[in-house]
């Protein structure tokens, strides 16, 4: 399989990707408050987990893989993924007034990779 077709795997991480770079540089989300489980969080663990996903299934599509190899490539998606995530963070924080970084928008991130490493693997033995 040629470089240029095995990269197209990894096209709906990349543009969901810029989905997430679009929306945590655009003007925040005004979203309702809660106690327990904040919108805002929700959000952030749902869009970081399926970033997650659509770059374990490049992974697995990559050569015709059946499975996915657990330690360079989930170790990898899980620093692609919790990295941009802090990468936001810091952006919003440097460069969008009236923005900061938030550590518990950070956890948010990388509690909603890990449970898509999570998910993914359960998939794998439905």
């Amino acid at each position: 399989m040629s470089t240029k077709r095995s990269l197209k795997v990894f096209l709906p991480a990349v543009i969901w990707g810029m989905v997430i770079i679009y929306l945590s540089t655009t003007g925040g989300i005004d979203l309702p408050s809660t106690t327990l489980f904040e919108p805002d969080k929700l959000g952030h663990a749902g869009a970081y987990g399926l970033l997650t996903l659509l770059i374990l299934y490049g992974f697995r599509a990559l050569n015709g893989q059946t499975t996915v190899k657990w330690i360079p490539q989930v170790v990898m998606t899980f620093f692609i993924a919790a990295g941009l995530g802090f990468l936001m963070e810091f952006v919003q924080d440097r460069f969008f007034p009236g923005r900061m970084f938030e550590i518990a928008d950070e956890i948010a991130n990388i509690f909603g990779t890990i449970l898509s490493i999570g998910i993914f693997k359960l998939l794998l033995k439905l």
